[in-house]
C-alpha cells in the first residue's frame, strides 16, 4: 500500500518534472522511465506501463451515414418498383379468348337470330371485371373476343356505343342480333357488350 503511495506521488512529481529527492528539473530518458540528472533517482515510466486504449476506426464511422443513405434508396427504389407493377397489373387488360367452333354445339338454332345459335350463345365467354378502388376504374380479363364472334354469325343488326369512359368503364359498344336471315325481326335477340379498346367481350344477353 506504502509503495504504491510512493509511486503515485512519484508520477505526480514526474508530471511536475521535479525530482522528489534534489528538486532538480533536469532528467534525461532511459529504458521504461527517466533519471534525475542531478542525484541519478530513477522514475518509471507510469504512461508506457498502462494499457492502451483501443484506438477508433473514425473511417468506418465515417462511412456509415452515406451506407444508411444508399440502403434507404434502395428500399424505395423496390418498393416504388412494386407499386408501379401492382398499378399496372390491376390496370392490365388481358387479350380475348378464343370462341369454341365445335360444329356439334353450332348446329341447333334454339330461338336465335340470323346465324346465332345455342351452342355459339353458350361458348361466348364473358370477361370476369375487377374494380380498384385507388383510381376508381374497372378492368376486364379473359373474355371471348368480338372479332372472332362476328366473323360466327355476322356483323350485328345495330350497335350502340360509348366513344369515352363513362364511370370508371372503358370505351365500349353494344352489339344487337334481331333479324332472322331474311333481314326480318325473329321475334328475339343477343346482345352482345365489349371493350372498345381491347375487342374483349365484357356482357352478354339473350331474349
Amino acid at each position: 500500500m506504502t509503495s504504491r503511495k510512493i509511486m503515485v506521488r512519484m508520477g505526480i512529481i514526474m508530471k511536475n518534472k521535479e525530482c522528489m529527492n534534489c528538486g532538480s528539473t533536469n532528467f534525461h530518458r532511459i529504458t521504461n522511465g527517466c533519471k534525475c540528472d542531478y542525484c541519478g533517482t530513477f522514475y518509471p515510466d507510469f504512461e508506457s506501463s498502462r494499457q492502451e486504449k483501443p484506438s477508433i476506426d473514425y473511417t468506418n464511422r465515417k462511412n456509415i451515414k452515406p451506407n444508411i443513405i444508399i440502403m434507404i434508396s434502395i428500399t424505395l427504389s423496390v418498393i416504388m418498383l412494386l407499386i408501379v407493377f401492382l398499378v399496372l397489373k390491376s390496370n392490365e387488360e388481358s387479350t380475348p379468348q378464343s370462341i369454341s367452333t365445335d360444329i356439334t354445339q353450332l348446329k341447333a338454332n334454339d330461338k336465335f337470330p340470323g346465324k346465332w345459335t345455342k351452342g355459339i350463345y353458350e361458348n361466348v365467354v364473358v370477361a370476369t371485371k375487377y374494380y380498384d378502388a385507388n383510381n376508381e376504374k374497372y378492368s376486364f380479363e379473359n373474355g371471348a373476343s368480338y372479332e372472332e364472334l362476328e366473323k360466327l354469325v355476322g356483323k350485328p343488326d345495330s350497335v350502340t356505343t360509348w366513344e369515352e369512359e363513362d364511370y370508371g368503364m372503358p370505351p365500349r359498344a353494344t352489339a344487337t342480333w334481331n333479324k332472322n336471315k331474311d333481314n326480318e325481326y325473329a321475334g328475339n335477340s343477343v346482345t352482345i357488350t365489349y371493350n372498345k379498346n381491347t375487342l374483349m367481350i365484357t356482357d352478354k344477353s339473350h331474349y
